[in-house]
């Protein structure tokens, strides 16, 4: 067998193993995944796994770097219906909402493993700090041309709307609680009003 034939055979070994390890991963959570079941829903030898992961914290690592890369990614994806701050705010819910809306079986178990695993929790807080920084600036931004009062504070706000966003999307998506567009639309409103916009 030629090197570039062992090549796209122990990448499709690899990518076999992350779908797999998906799957059992959101039906069972961590705890209860096993190797031996990710190996089979991957249809590979046991053995296979450690040519290409440690362990299963490092494939369940690696499978939340690509979630969180590809969320990261349909927001930068998302139009723009109109201008200004609310516009701006509408798009950023809807794209985090979208995006939570189609990994919330694994984003729910991200959330089981950032409770006890350190690694993991610095994951979380990691990805979180990214949304936490990019609505610090915007409201910065958005207090330097006079349309935020400057007596918000651009962190705690950043802080605890982001978190707002993201409890609702929790809810929404993995504990079941029905929501419509509307409500989608009431949370840019609760955000653009807790900033006075």
């Amino acid at each position: 067998m030629t090197q570039v034939k062992r090549q796209a055979r122990a990448e499709r070994t690899r990518a076999a193993l992350l779908r797999g390890a998906r799957e059992v991963f959101e039906e069972r959570g961590f705890l209860d995944a096993k190797i031996s079941e990710i190996c089979d829903r991957a249809g590979v030898a046991y053995g296979s796994f450690y040519t290409h992961f440690g362990d299963k914290d490092a494939i369940f690592a690696e499978l939340i770097d690509a979630m969180l890369r590809g969320l990261l990614s349909v927001m930068r994806a998302e139009p723009l219906d109109g201008d200004g701050p609310e516009a701006r705010i509408a798009r950023a819910n809807r794209a985090y909402l979208r995006a939570y809306r189609s990994n919330a079986r694994l984003m729910a178990v991200f959330e089981q493993v950032a409770t006890f695993s350190p690694a993991m929790r610095e994951t979380y807080l990691r990805a979180w700090g990214v949304f936490y920084d990019r609505q610090e600036r915007a409201i910065r931004g958005w207090q330097e041309a006079g349309l935020v009062p400057a007596d918000v504070d651009p962190r705690t706000a950043a802080v605890a709307l982001a978190t707002m966003i993201g409890r609702t999307a929790y809810t929404w998506f993995v504990l079941g609680r029905p929501y419509d567009d509307g409500d989608v639309e009431q949370l840019t409103r609760l955000y653009c009003r807790a900033i006075g916009i």
